[in-house]
This record gives C-alpha cells, sequence and structure tokens, in this order.
C-alpha cells in the first residue's frame, strides 16, 4: 500500500466521499507493507495499535502520544516504533509539514533478524529459518547517512510515482537490515558506558534517552539541567557524566546544538526578525542566539 495523501480517517466525520476509500484502507492495512507521504497542516490520528514503522517529517513538527510519555519528529529525527504498540500522533503546524511513515508489515522482522544471523552456507541450506523478533529501542535518533539517506531515496521514488507492491517489499527488507545495523551500532556504544553489568548499563542508556528524547521534543521551552537530569531519573553528576559519555556532548551543548538547527532552519525559511528567531528555537533572545550561531559546532555521537 502506498499513499501520496494523509489517509481520511477517524477523528473526521465519514463521509459518502470517504467510506469506499476507508473501508479498503482497513481491509488492508495492518496486514500488508505500507508507505504514507503527505504534505498538510494538520491531521490527527487516535490510538490504535500498529505494526513495526519507522516516523519522519520534514518542514515542521509531529508529536507522536506512546504509553506514559510524547515525542515529537521533526527535520532532525526519526522514530522506530515497534510491532504492537499503541500510540496517537498530531500534526497541527502553520506551514505544511512533509509526513513520511513506513509501516512494515506483520513477521518481516523477525525474518530478517533470523536471516542475519545465518551464515550464506545455512542460508542456502535453510533459507526460511525460524523467525524471533527482537524488538528496537524506542527513541528519537539523529538523521545518519545509512538509514536516513534509505529513507529519502524511498520518500523521492513515491513522489515520483513508484508503486509496485514487490518494489516495495524489495526497498522495506534493505530499510529494515539498515534499522537493524544501526541497532547493533547503538548497542555498541551502550556496552562502552562504564557500568560493570548489561542490565544496568541498559537501564542507564533507556533512561538517558528519555532526556536525549526532551531535548529534541521541547527545545523551544527552558529546559534546565535539573529537569533534564529529573527526566533520566539520575542526580545531575551522573547524568551529566554519562550523557556525555554515550552522546559525546554534555547536555547542554546537546540543547543548544538542537536550537541552532531550528533557528537556521527558520533563517533558511525566510524568517529575518531575529526576536522571534530565537523565541521560536528556544534561546529566549537575540543575544543568547547571536552567541550561539558564533560558536563552531560541535561533533558528537548520535
Amino acid at each position: 500500500m502506498i499513499l501520496t495523501a494523509m489517509p481520511d480517517l477517524p477523528p473526521r466525520p465519514e463521509t459518502a466521499a470517504n467510506a469506499a476509500f476507508r473501508r479498503w484502507y482497513l481491509a488492508r492495512w495492518g496486514r500488508e507493507n505500507a508507505v504514507v507521504c503527505g504534505r498538510t497542516t494538520q491531521a490527527e490520528y487516535p490510538p490504535h495499535t500498529q505494526t513495526l514503522s519507522i516516523k519522519t517529517a520534514w518542514s515542521g513538527r509531529e508529536r507522536y502520544f506512546l504509553p506514559h510519555r510524547e515525542v515529537v519528529v521533526d527535520d532532525d529525527n526519526y522514530l522506530i516504533l515497534n510491532e504492537g504498540l499503541t500510540y496517537s500522533s498530531l500534526l497541527a503546524t502553520r506551514r505544511p509539514t512533509e509526513s513520511f511513515s513506513v509501516f512494515f508489515r506483520p513477521g518481516m522482522q523477525g525474518e530478517v533478524q533470523a536471516a542475519r544471523r545465518q551464515s550464506l552456507d545455512g542460508a542456502l541450506a535453510r533459507p526460511d529459518a525460524p523467525a524471533r523478533a527482537a524488538g528496537f529501542s524506542e527513541h528519537l535518533r539523529r538523521h545518519d547517512r545509512v538509514v536516513s539517506a534509505q529513507l529519502r531515496a524511498l520518500r523521492d521514488q513515491v513522489l515520483a510515482g513508484e508503486r509496485s507492491e514487490d518494489w516495495l517489499e524489495e526497498q522495506l527488507l534493505l530499510l529494515l537490515d539498515a534499522m537493524l545495523a544501526a541497532e547493533s551500532a547503538a548497542a555498541a556504544r551502550v556496552e562502552r558506558l562504564q557500568a560493570a553489568r548489561a542490565s544496568t548499563r541498559h537501564e542507564l542508556a533507556r533512561r538517558l534517552r528519555l532526556a536525549a528524547d526532551l531535548i529534541e521534543s521541547a527545545h523551544t521551552e527552558p529546559l534546565s539541567l535539573a529537569q533534564l537530569a529529573e527526566a533520566a531519573c539520575l542526580s545531575r553528576y551522573h547524568f551529566v557524566r554519562h550523557f556525555r559519555e554515550l552522546y559525546g556532548m554534555t547536555p547542554h551543548a546537546t540543547l543548544t546544538a538542537k536550537r541552532v538547527r531550528c533557528a537556521r532552519r527558520l533563517m533558511q525559511g525566510g524568517e529575518t526578525d531575529s526576536e522571534r528567531i530565537a523565541l521560536l528555537s528556544g534561546f529566549g533572545n537575540r543575544w543568547a542566539l547571536q552567541r550561539a550561531l558564533r560558536r563552531p559546532p560541535a561533533a558528537d555521537a548520535h
């Protein structure tokens, strides 16, 4: 299923015009691969249990309401949500935002994970290995040169008119392989955290990612170090130390870099009022914005 407009679904009322589409959509949704690509200022979808999916948004912000928290997808990041998760979403922006989501057919993740564990000899002897899926860590991920590049190429081909279901299956198999490779690389970084027990390292990474998601999602608000440490359920000392260990930057530097990226996008979009740019990007005033823009960009380990 490939859609190039946001699907007309509840909570919008059913009409004679959308009734046939909704019957067609619901007969196929959740049973096959799907791509949904649309440009709009307003879209709202109530809680629903979905298949494995990956979310992006360009030229705006889209909110996802997960169990117990909310995250925002924008030009800087993408979000992976596991099969079986129930969530809702809201897009409400002044300017049109491009929402692009990929939904993998049920069972694909287990198939690819099982195949990746096989040797080539094993794959030749037994091409259909037992499928066992291990879930992804559900957090915002900075755009990269592999997964993000495949997402953009997929979007470009869809917008150019590609509609083949076999083509989509091929592309999603390759995309899922890249996602699993990126997950393995992230897990390797977690294993380098300074904690003796694996369970401690994984719990520490989970908590640090909650704070990183808060930076990505709420950077326009006056976030303090205390608020970020509280989101991670850590003391300020342990939070700062281990955040830098995992991400290569301190929390303050990460927050500033996020705000700078937002400010630059506003300027590239034609915004010229420095006070307005400062407020919309989270700096609060143009002096703080100007100081941040003069600093050299910091590298990070996302």
